[in-house]
């Protein structure tokens, strides 16, 4: 009889511990499935807050533009092209997607004269314009033209506006020589598409 309450008592002590280690199984599984995945949750809306601030901190500081410049272009109307040299303040020389080399008035604006064959026409407002427009272009590799009504002068030049990268977006060097004084506005028909903008430059000249 004894050995028999002795069993009994061996069994009740045995399922009260297993029941006791299941009850700590299920405890323990449970902290970790409340716990894990608000941590998880937390980890990643972190993530996304800091990644969208990062974004909204580059977006604003791609839109501070130089020179006061303002205008902005779609970039599926720019044709790459190879830039090669600077003549003076508004002619540069560049190489088309075929490969062809093209001397492009920038259309729009008028700089002093620096290399006319008659040196007598060429002034030092002319050669600072030149100088700074190499200094601007020296590490350029890539420039993007969009043209307007009319490609060509009379002189075979192509004419355009001519856009370079600046972070995420372009400026349009036409404006920059405006901007700075460097050139100033000129209103030749059909070609206005930006003429409206480029008023605002009129008394900058130098």
């Amino acid at each position: 009889m004894k050995n028999v309450t002795k069993n009994r008592n061996l069994r009740i002590i045995a399922a009260s511990v297993t029941g006791c280690a299941l009850f700590c199984s299920l405890l323990t599984g449970c902290i970790f499935t409340v716990t894990f995945p608000d941590e998880t949750v937390s980890s990643t809306v972190a993530k996304a807050t800091t990644a969208a601030h990062t974004t909204a901190s580059e977006s604003s500081v791609s839109k501070e533009l130089p020179y006061g410049v303002s205008l902005q272009v779609d970039p599926s109307v720019l044709v790459p092209c190879r830039f090669e040299r600077v003549v003076d303040g508004d002619t540069i020389i560049v190489h088309d997607p075929d490969n062809n080399r093209l001397r492009v008035r920038l259309t729009g604006i008028n700089s002093p004269e620096s290399v006319a064959e008659d040196e007598s026409r060429n002034t030092e407002e002319g050669r600072v314009a030149s100088k700074f427009m190499k200094e601007l272009m020296k590490d350029i590799k890539t420039v993007y033209l969009e043209y307007d009504e009319e490609r060509t002068d009379q002189y075979n030049r192509a004419l355009a506006y001519v856009w370079i990268e600046y972070g995420d977006t372009y400026i349009m060097l036409n404006e920059i020589m405006l901007a700075t004084g460097h050139a100033k506005p000129v209103y030749i028909k059909p070609n206005l598409r930006y003429a409206d903008d480029f008023r605002k430059y009129e008394k900058k000249a130098k």
